[in-house]
């Protein structure tokens, strides 16, 4: 697959840097990012833009304006059925 090519690529990155660099702890971070997550695993997608409002307000106590946003963004991706390329900056 390709994540597991990517995996192999960062781990002979890893074989080739020296410990004492700034790099090989990104390098071992970002590999320990990627075993940790649960390939293989998949959940039905839940579009109820509600709930995911209440989770918002439940989780994070203001920032009304950055969770408007957030909720906007959910709901044009469940229109155009896709987030493909879509990249959030909250400034």
């Amino acid at each position: 697959e390709e994540v597991q090519k990517v995996i192999d690529t960062e781990i002979s990155k890893l074989n080739s840097l020296e410990p004492s660099s700034p790099e090989f702890n990104v390098c071992r971070t970002y590999l320990e990012w990627l075993t940790c997550l649960p390939w293989g695993k998949f959940t039905s997608e839940n579009r109820d833009i509600k709930k995911a409002e209440s989770i918002l307000d439940e989780d994070h106590y203001g920032l009304e304006d950055v969770k408007e946003r957030i909720l906007e963004h959910i709901a044009v991706s469940f229109l155009k059925d896709s987030t493909q390329g879509k990249i959030m900056c909250l400034v």
